[in-house]
């Protein structure tokens, strides 16, 4: 248990690192991405200056040569005289007009220009003033949104490692799972054969007949549990089944074997009629609440309490609902989730794998759902399981089989 607590803390520390590492990267790209866009708008202003130097000596001498300097330009320019009017523009080319409502717009795009950092610089000659406005080129566009990209493309692989560890993960959990499960089947099949036996063998003798009664129920029981052990990882049946009958039989059961002792143990079952058939596998289904009552009566053994199951049908009469809660220790709801863990247990003793397995029968096999729907801690806890009901009503099944005959 110390072991499994160790691991789920060592796992939880490296995902923070690894949360860590990403918030690094992130910063790192976005701190990379600005100095190389600082640094290309810096080159940028220079060859702007340097370029507007030979405008400044070629608008005297020659208009052809001006043009084709304007030419050589390859970022978004506008030309404005000292009013803000535009003279002439490069580079965009939605401005392909000199009416009103275009050469408006155009000083909009000025303005817009000039407040993203770039300062226009003036050019005087001949007694006159023109102003130059300029842009980002597109190469500082795509630089600007590289950052975007990276971090997106890293998010997206990151997401899809992820993902794919998380499923490899579930896969040798679930191999563990099957391969424990089906270990513990073998292992117990040898000594209930000979228990068997040995049945056998004492009912010869008259005088053993109350005593044998016992052993075959407690043998049926071993048996019982390796069977259910061998289900685990298997194709399991699901056939139409009287939900309330498999509860009733649970409750039965543990309605004769409560605590006794000066503790006062209640176990009560509320049903609500009729409820409809769904498609189950019993023989599991009863494991889940074998489980969960074990649970309240682990929880309520010290000083006694009540344990109570409802079931009634929910949401239009898709889902069948059974609650099973108790008036125990409870536990934090910061922990409703981890409880649902292997190896997690409150108890000195134990594997810790009765609430697992519950969730793997009840959302692997069934396609329902369990969950803690609500717990105080030293007031109790409420364990809910959702079922699908059919669309269509299902009629019991009449097959014989394996289980039916072990219960």
């Amino acid at each position: 248990m110390r072991a499994m607590l160790r691991s789920l803390r060592t796992r939880g520390a490296i995902k923070g690192l690894l949360f860590l590492l990403g918030v690094l990267l992130v910063i790192s790209i976005l701190l990379y991405a600005k100095s190389l866009v600082d640094d290309l708008k810096a080159q940028a202003r220079r060859e702007m200056s340097s370029r507007i130097e030979q405008y400044s000596l070629l608008v005297t001498f020659s208009a052809d040569r001006v043009l084709d300097f304007i030419d050589t330009i390859d970022f978004p320019l506008v030309v404005t005289d000292a009013e803000g009017n535009p003279k002439f523009w490069k580079n965009i080319d939605w401005a392909d007009s000199a009416d009103s409502t275009s050469m408006r717009e155009l000083k909009e795009f000025v303005v817009r220009m000039d407040q993203t950092g770039h300062e226009p610089i003036p050019v005087t000659y001949g007694g006159l003033t023109d102003y130059f406005h300029y842009g980002d080129s597109d190469l500082i566009r795509r630089v600007q949104i590289f950052p975007v990209v990276a971090i997106l493309s890293i998010g997206f692989f990151g997401l899809l490692g992820y993902l794919g560890f998380r499923y490899v993960l579930t896969m040798e959990e679930g191999n563990i799972w099957v391969g424990m499960a089906r270990e513990t089947a073998h292992q117990l099949g040898t000594p209930i054969s000979s228990l068997m036996g040995w049945i056998e063998v004492l009912e010869l003798d008259p005088g053993m007949t109350d005593a044998l009664e016992q052993m075959k129920l407690d043998t049926a029981r071993l048996e019982k549990i390796a069977y259910r052990f061998s289900k685990i990882g298997s194709q399991v049946d699901l056939k139409p089944a009287d939900v309330e009958a498999v509860i009733r039989k649970v409750v039965d059961y543990f309605s004769h074997r409560l605590p006794r002792g000066g503790r006062d143990v209640f176990l009560e079952c509320e049903i609500e009629q009729p409820l409809p058939l769904v498609l189950l596998n019993a023989f599991l289904f009863e494991w889940v609440i074998e489980n969960l009552i074990k649970n309240s009566l682990d929880s309520i053994s010290a000083t006694g309490g009540h344990i109570r199951l409802d079931a009634r049908v929910v949401r239009q009469g898709t889902r069948l609902q059974i609650d099973v809660s108790d008036t125990g220790k409870g536990v934090d709801p910061a922990r409703r989730e981890e409880i649902f863990r292997p190896g997690v247990t409150s108890k000195s003793r134990g594997w810790g794998l009765g609430l697992s397995l519950a969730r793997r029968i009840i959302q692997g096999y069934h396609s329902g759902r369990i969950f803690v729907h609500e717990t105080r801690p030293g007031k109790g806890i409420t364990f809910r399981i959702l079922l699908n009901v059919p669309s269509s009503p299902v009629l019991p099944s009449s097959e014989p089989d394996k289980e039916r005959e072990m219960t």
